[in-house]
């Protein structure tokens, strides 16, 4: 990176040897001419010709399980809106401004008449990927505000959008360095939200399993009962004291009052409110307890938090108390957020046409439970740690879209520069997949010839090298017989060692092995490049786990992952709770090593710098 002088423009201060043109000096803006338009009756539900609409933009790309489809005749109508793969697409009415970038395209398609697509005269004087940045920036949208700003204006005009002053570098390799920069963190946001929603749907299943009884934990055989939820605790309605203005205070005195502005639809727990409600206004609203359930009677309909504070609430609240007797907490958390009790309420209220509950509903909203309370907390723990993994990389996510906002404001202002060298050493711009095989390739390089080294081996020197090195190589790891396993990462990195010609797996009587082909040690060039800062570490893990059988590296990264886990819980645990987790909470197959040796190899792990870093743990 470097700094650069600067020069002042319409559009503000850019760098001296950067440009600030209007879009229609470098670019062509096409869309569907209004005779042309479409009616509904010719949106198809499949055929051979997307259409694209304002309706299909996704964060940045097109959602092509979203599109409809158009005949033939429609698509043959204007060659000039047909679409193109690296085309930038713009949306001109409803929600004006919107971008999506076609990096790749499913068939043939074109536009409807609410869409743009922009192109560039020339592609040496602007890349198509560095184009659809821009219109990312922070130009572009003051460029919509202006428009925008005092009117309620729906539609973007092309006699408004040729005025759009492109920001851009002379340089064309430039623009391709930002665009990579850019696109790489963009890649590694959208793979977290596909595992997100991967999470999402595996604990969703799990709920189904575990909350209905078609699925018991092992060790539990007492029976479920089904009882109203209103036999076992108490429902009651918030109050409001009239004129609510009289009695409420932003000052710390007083007691909280909670409102659903305090708290997000994914919430599960109720910490804090804005307002407080003056002494002389508790005896006219409900006071709850730290633990008490608290549902919303009309938006969020029907979804539970649970109160981390005591306080007051309004007649738009449900609370649920005294339950402790027959549901462990955590246990009904999850059940009342569960389809069944979901679609009670809908049941309940069908043929209104507003949503609505009273604690009549809920007191009669029938719960299936185990009787024993240990069984509840069993189940809820599991759920909890699914819970914990999905909000884990729900904040990663989170982290990198503030990276990645970041390098926008930087880059695309010219404010930050990137040299060539930047893009080759900074690991965040290169394929993320690219750089794991790459450190696959130097484990394989030095550990091929070792008679212990196979594809399990592979998966825990990976999962070793990533955590103890704190490097990002795009893993997602699961509890698997064998210790943390990421079966769709060690399947991409088996085919880019191949096609590189490093290595090749091969099926062997004893597993699977790493041959070698004719450019192994190719790989050193891009290793020194983008892991120069962790060889040392790098070297120790190596050479410590270099001769040590599969079972030994096995016990390792399992009790680090486990570690790692409870490090992030941020509750207090010791040794023993580590090997319970790993015993109890991972795979049935971990039994067969002994606790003494799981306690041994944790002391082992500490002697030899092997514990996982706290610090690491809780960014």
């Amino acid at each position: 990176m470097k700094e650069t002088k600067f020069k002042d423009t319409e559009v503000g201060r850019i760098p001296v040897d950067w440009e600030a043109t209007r879009i229609d000096k470098l670019c062509c803006l096409k869309a569907r001419i209004g005779w042309q338009g479409l009616t509904t009756g010719e949106y198809l539900p499949q055929g051979d010709y997307v259409l694209v609409t304002g309706t299909d933009f996704n964060d940045g790309y097109i959602d092509w399980k979203n599109c409809c489809y158009v005949s033939k005749w429609r698509y043959d109508q204007d060659i000039n809106i047909q679409i193109k793969e690296g085309d930038v697409l713009i949306s001109k009415d409803g929600t004006i401004g919107k971008v999506a970038f076609l990096d790749s395209i499913p068939g043939p398609g074109t536009l409807n008449s609410g869409v743009f697509v922009v192109r560039p005269k020339q592609d040496n004087v602007m890349t198509k990927a560095y184009l659809s940045w821009i219109f990312k920036s922070i130009w572009f949208k003051s460029f919509i505000d202006q428009l925008t700003a005092g009117s309620t204006i729906n539609h973007l005009y092309q006699k408004d959008f040729v005025k759009f002053q492109l920001v851009y570098p002379n340089d064309i390799s430039e623009q391709s360095r930002i665009a990579t920069a850019l696109s790489a963190i963009d890649n590694l946001i959208s793979e977290l939200g596909k595992l997100i929603e991967k999470k999402r749907a595996i604990k969703q299943g799990t709920m189904q399993q575990l909350l209905t009884g078609k699925k018991r934990l092992k060790g539990f055989n007492e029976p479920w009962v089904e009882k109203k939820l209103g036999e076992s605790a108490a429902i009651l309605r918030g109050g409001s004291p009239r004129p609510i203005e009289d009695y409420i205070t932003d000052s710390q005195y007083g007691l909280n009052w909670i409102k659903i502005g305090d708290v997000k639809p994914n919430d599960k727990y109720f910490c804090k409110t804005a307002e407080k409600i003056k002494k002389e206004g508790l005896n006219k609203t409900r006071q709850v307890k730290k633990g008490d359930f608290i549902l919303s009677n009309s938006m969020s309909f029907g979804r539970p938090y649970i109160l981390d504070i005591d306080g007051c609430i309004h007649d738009g609240w449900l609370v649920i108390q005294d339950y402790q007797e027959a549901y462990d907490m955590q246990f009904l958390y999850y059940i009342l957020c569960s389809d069944a009790t979901m679609n009670q309420y809908a049941s309940m209220a069908a043929g209104s046409s507003v949503q609505n509950l009273n604690k009549e509903k809920v007191a009669n909203v029938l719960l299936y439970a185990p009787s024993s309370l240990k069984e509840q907390s069993a189940i809820a723990k599991v759920l909890s740690s699914m819970d914990e993994e999905i909000s884990f990389l729900e904040a990663k996510r989170e982290k990198y879209n503030a990276i990645k906002q970041g390098m926008m404001r930087q880059l695309l202002t010219g404010k930050i520069r990137l040299v060539e060298t930047d893009v080759k050493t900074n690991t965040t711009s290169v394929n993320v997949h690219f750089r794991r095989s790459v450190l696959a390739a130097e484990i394989a390089n030095r550990l091929c010839d070792e008679p212990t080294f196979g594809h399990v081996k592979m998966e825990k020197m990976l999962f070793l090298a990533e955590r103890c090195c704190h490097i990002d190589i795009g893993s997602h790891y699961h509890r698997d017989a064998a210790g943390p396993y990421d079966n769709n990462a060690l399947r991409s990195i088996d085919s880019q060692l191949k096609k590189q010609k490093w290595f090749e797996v091969q099926r062997t009587e004893k597993g699977y092995r790493y041959a070698p082909m004719q450019n192994r040690g190719k790989h050193k060039t891009y290793f020194n490049r983008y892991y120069s800062g962790i060889v040392s570490i790098f070297d120790k893990i190596i050479n410590t786990f270099k001769s040590q059988r599969t079972e030994q590296c096995e016990i390792v990264a399992t009790l680090y992952s486990a570690w790692e886990d409870l490090l992030r819980s941020n509750k207090a645990f010791n040794d023993a709770d580590i090997v319970n987790e790993v015993l109890n909470n991972w795979h049935e197959s971990k039994k067969r090593i002994s606790q003494d040796r799981w306690l041994k190899a944790i002391q082992w792990m500490r002697d030899n710098g092997f514990a996982p870093d706290m610090s690491v743990c809780m960014k």
